[in-house]
């Protein structure tokens, strides 16, 4: 079933892959098969010695833009998140990327690190100027699992994050906020009736990130369950209503 979160994305959450090989990308080769005039594409570019691809809209605006870095749920792809927000991005000129998961089953903090969503807005930069002090980060489902645990140890790569149906799995808590150093401005969007993710599970993350010291916003969704293509329009709008206050300070 698409967009269900996998048991491999949980087991490519282990501890041991939190941190180690998280820095071992290589860097990226310049994107292939795309005309210089074109806005949205699919490129791929060479990382860590593995063939990656990802999807990119970029709006006709001048000067450095904020971006989005989409992470789809699993079974589906990155183009399905630019289609969900290209309206959007176009209307508020902000630049969107979504990166395919290598395993399309689900995220892994190890093969899809924090270097690797660097190289992919390192991609980006090459494209149009990116504003890197409002770089920020959106999931859903086993996308929102990946950005929530991301908040915690790339908090100062993203200036904020936002997540639609997704919590931290559990045994989380020494591993990731004994290592935090930054704490960013969250929010989840919950359907009351999501078979995947309870709202008690995602209260249970909400309590777990303010009890270190987090700003966590949720919003529950009445009669919704997990399906975020049926309220996309409404959770990105107010998503990136969220989203565009934050500015990194002090960054390159």
């Amino acid at each position: 079933m698409r967009d269900k979160p996998q048991r491999s994305l949980l087991s490519g959450l282990m501890l041991c892959a939190l941190f180690s090989a998280s820095m071992h990308g290589q860097k990226p080769a310049p994107p292939i098969s795309a005309p210089e005039n074109e806005r949205s594409a699919k490129y791929t570019f060479e990382f860590a010695g593995k063939s990656r691809t990802y999807s990119v809209f970029i709006p006709s605006s001048e000067g450095p833009l904020p971006a989005v870095v989409l992470l789809h749920g699993s079974g589906r792809n990155g183009q399905v998140m630019i289609d969900a927000w290209r309206d959007l991005a176009s209307k508020e000129h902000f630049i969107i990327v979504a990166p395919d998961s290598f395993d399309p089953s689900g995220w892994s903090v190890k093969v899809d690190s924090p270097d690797f969503l660097h190289a992919v807005v390192e991609q980006v930069e090459a494209k149009h100027a990116v504003d890197t002090s409002r770089i920020y980060l959106f999931g859903h489902s086993a996308g929102a699992v990946h950005a929530l645990v991301f908040a915690v140890i790339d908090s100062h790569y993203f200036a904020a994050t936002a997540a639609h149906a997704g919590a931290l799995p559990p045994g989380y808590e020494k591993p990731i906020f004994s290592r935090v150093e930054r704490r960013m401005r969250i929010a989840i969007w919950a359907g009351d009736r999501d078979q995947f993710f309870s709202v008690n599970a995602v209260t249970a993350s909400k309590r777990l990130f303010e009890a270190n010291g987090f700003d966590v916003k949720l919003t529950v969704i009445p009669d919704h369950d997990h399906n975020y293509y049926l309220v996309s329009d409404q959770v990105n709008a107010q998503a990136w209503e969220f989203l565009k206050k934050a500015q990194l300070t002090n960054h390159k």
